[in-house]
């Protein structure tokens, strides 16, 4: 990683801090949250039209990023971009790239520096495969966290089918990003431990799922969690969680229609 410098401005845009009512946000009450970069809750929209480029926003009319991506997360080319703005000409906030080996090697997360950022110089991360089972993937990164970024932790983000994806999307299946370093809660079966934390007692702090309504240009659903909504990580801690949910919410969509159009041939 190249390290960020801050800028000598500590001017941050303003908290989210409001409770959309259309957006669902997993086990939270209105009040307490206060995200930097993003709202508490994202859905992705596509649009009627062929294109490569989809927008997050907490309800249709209400757009506020554009990601493009290429025709296969297998090439060399980044293939997810993140823009800072409702179009794919606005700056880019972040990149995810990896190689044809899809989820079997790192993909790289990149940052580069932006109007009004709160760094000054490229930030780049790893997204790393850290198990391979068929049934349970996991990917790990590092970032760099508190008010002044100095804090080193790490995140993985774990396959769920579990509550969390449950609440956000009703019966369908995503990832759940959980945060390694903190103090673990009381874990046990879905039944016995507490809502937002894993079956080893670690905070959830973030969730992506896959749409399970009947939305035609509703794709996805996204929401921070617990810590990761009080803004305390800062804000390339938010892009980075959603740059990576993106990647991985598209290697599913990429591998689910590869697999579907097999079946068919």
């Amino acid at each position: 990683m190249r390290n960020p410098e801050p800028l000598e401005s500590d001017a941050l845009p303003p908290p989210y801090t409001e409770n959309d009512p259309q957006t669902q946000v997993p086990g939270y009450e209105p009040g307490p949250a206060a995200t930097i970069k993003f709202p508490p809750a994202l859905n992705g929209y596509y649009q009627w039209k062929l294109t490569s480029t989809f927008h997050l926003g907490p309800t249709a009319e209400e757009k506020l990023f554009a990601v493009s991506t290429h025709a296969t997360v297998f090439n060399n080319k980044p293939s997810v971009v993140l823009h800072d703005g409702p179009t794919n000409t606005h700056p880019v906030m972040a990149t995810a790239l990896g190689d044809r080996w899809g989820r079997c090697r790192p993909i790289a997360l990149t940052l580069p520096p932006r109007p009004d950022s709160p760094y000054s110089t490229e930030i780049v991360e790893s997204l790393v495969p850290s198990s391979a089972k068929l049934s349970s993937p996991t990917h790990t990164f590092e970032a760099s966290v508190g008010e002044k970024g100095t804090t080193r932790e790490k995140f993985e983000w774990r396959s769920s089918y579990g509550n969390e994806i449950k609440e956000l999307a009703g019966h369908s299946h995503g990832w759940k990003l959980v945060r390694l370093a903190a103090a673990p809660n009381v874990g046990g079966s879905r039944r016995e431990r507490d809502f937002g934390y894993t079956s080893d007692g670690l905070e959830v702090v973030a969730v992506i799922a896959h749409n399970a309504s009947w939305s035609m240009t509703k794709s996805l659903r996204f929401a921070f969690m617990g810590s990761g909504l009080t803004g305390t990580m800062g804000e390339a801690w938010e892009i980075l969680v959603v740059t990576s949910a993106l990647q991985l919410w598209y290697i599913d969509v990429q591998t689910n229609a590869a697999a579907t159009a097999a079946a068919s041939a």
